[in-house]
């Protein structure tokens, strides 16, 4: 979507959970067959959400406690990518298995039909007898056709009557999924719940006692806020053409943190709640994110999708599936989110259908192989800002494309005189300061080919221009720190 509803949730995860041996926290055996009825199945997404930023892989905040209790029962893959930078694009990925110029869905404002009638992991299960529910704070990009119920705010009790649940925030969107588990209590056949947390996205404001929880002592000015609002442009900030102060900018990555770990109690709820139906060991769970979020690395300040530097297309990675997956697991193969519908269906028990371009992850996670998975593919969104200084074609045609795998990262970023490109040893430049493009030769030229093999067979590569928003959708983005003012520089 426009990432336009700004209830404040905005990652994604899923869990899968099979047993009772990963809900007690001791490692189960992988190798005994899968009995009894088909798992439920759970996917938790989080808009914005850095892998990074979670306590349990180092950070020094604590941010995120129950996403970390919950990889302990599963496996956690510490290399995962999203195939896009902006919600749009990201989510059909995930739910249908296959990249942005298969889908078809490149750019805000584009009509959600061209979804129509593509396979879904929600149909995949549906067809296999699942109940499919979704809680999504608004979300519009054409995946709510397959599912049962889609983000109503009016449920019947277990006596019958009805009762209103808005969803405002990520704590709300538990209380939502709960009211609807408790609903079906007794039904049989398994559930497939999707729910969609949007708290980490600038404006960083998540409710007390969060917002000020990582940095309690500062008194100064909070304009990386206070300047998202409409009417407000602020493309020279997102850019870096004008710098707030550094303890300002110290001061707005703790206000993120906070919305992490609101998230994270959210999620907390929700994971309570399963467990407090008695439906944990019966139970997968994945949890992921559409994409992650730049805190002003390459001078790109508090935003997503323009560019395709680790702190936007890293995204975290969990797998849960009590008895089918071990505990505390960790892979360091790169995975890709559009990897998620054949390894929850592999899980699952359900035969994948045709068309996906993801691969089950379910052979890493049970330590069957450790060979390099395929090169993981991720593009820009739509530019909504004149003043970003590196977008030098509109459309389809000027998206920055990514081809990365384990070690190696090629960009490409299209200027009418020739691609820009850019290339990173990941192992020895994490950060991506240095390009490195004639030192590997073969390695460039292998992800050219990968990567030449996606544009050529992409419809729009040669669209220059997006078309015009839907009116009342640009104010609306506007209204959610979108859509830039001034000339470009």
């Amino acid at each position: 979507m426009p990432e336009a509803h700004r209830s404040r949730s905005r990652v994604v995860v899923v869990v899968l959970a099979l047993g009772s041996a990963a809900a007690l926290g001791c490692a189960a055996s992988t190798d005994q067959p899968k009995t009894g009825p088909p798992p439920n199945v759970l996917l938790i997404t989080m808009e914005a959400f850095r892998p990074d930023h979670m306590s349990g892989s180092g950070y020094a905040r604590r941010t995120t406690p129950n996403l970390d209790a919950l990889s302990k029962r599963g496996v956690t893959f510490r290399q995962a990518v999203t195939v896009a930078g902006r919600t749009v694009q990201s989510f059909p990925s995930i739910l249908t298995g296959v990249l942005p110029p298969v889908h078809g869905l490149r750019y805000e404002g584009q009509s959600s039909e061209i979804l129509t009638g593509r396979m879904t992991l929600t149909r995949a299960l549906k067809d296999r007898g699942y109940d499919a529910f979704a809680v999504t704070q608004g979300l519009n990009v054409g995946l709510h056709r397959d599912f049962d119920v889609y983000d109503p705010d009016i449920y019947l009790d277990e006596q019958g009557r009805k009762v209103v649940v808005p969803t405002r925030n990520d704590h709300e969107a538990t209380l939502k999924a709960m009211q609807w588990l408790r609903g079906r209590r007794g039904k049989p056949g398994p559930f497939f719940l999707w729910l969609r947390y949007v708290a980490p996205h600038w404006p960083y404001e998540a409710p007390p006692p969060y917002t000020e929880m990582f940095d309690p002592g500062y008194t100064g000015a909070h304009s990386f806020n206070e300047e998202v609002r409409p009417g407000v442009e602020h493309g020279d900030l997102i850019f870096g053409l004008r710098r707030l102060p550094p303890r300002e900018i110290e001061h707005a990555i703790a206000h993120y943190d906070g919305e992490l770990a609101y998230t994270d109690a959210a999620v907390g709820e929700l994971l309570k709640g399963i467990d407090d139906l008695g439906a944990t060991a019966r139970t997968v769970v994945l949890v992921t994110a559409d994409h992650g979020e730049s805190l002003g690395e390459h001078d790109y300040f508090f935003e997503h999708g323009a560019y395709l530097y680790e702190p936007t297309v890293r995204v975290p990675l969990i797998v849960v599936a009590p008895g089918r997956l071990p505990a505390g697991g960790r892979v360091d193969t790169l995975a890709s989110t559009i990897d998620i519908v054949p390894t929850l269906l592999e899980l699952a028990g359900v035969p994948l259908p045709e068309g996906l371009q993801g691969h089950s992850l379910v052979p890493w996670a049970l330590g069957k192989t450790t060979a390099p998975g395929p090169p993981a593919y991720s593009e820009s969104g739509r530019n909504f800002y004149p003043e970003n200084p590196r977008q030098y074609v509109e459309g389809i045609a000027g998206k920055w494309r990514m081809m990365r795998d384990d070690r190696f990262k090629l960009i490409r970023i299209p200027k009418e005189q020739g691609p820009i490109r850019e290339f990173y040893d990941l192992r020895a430049d994490p950060g991506e300061t240095t390009s490195v493009l004639d030192r590997f030769p073969q390695d460039v030229a292998r992800l050219e080919r990968a990567l030449d093999a996606i544009v050529d067979a992409d419809p729009g590569r040669e669209d220059r221009a997006d078309p015009p928003l839907p009116e009342g959708l640009e104010e609306q983005l506007r209204s959610l720190g979108y859509v830039g003012g001034g000339t470009r520089p």
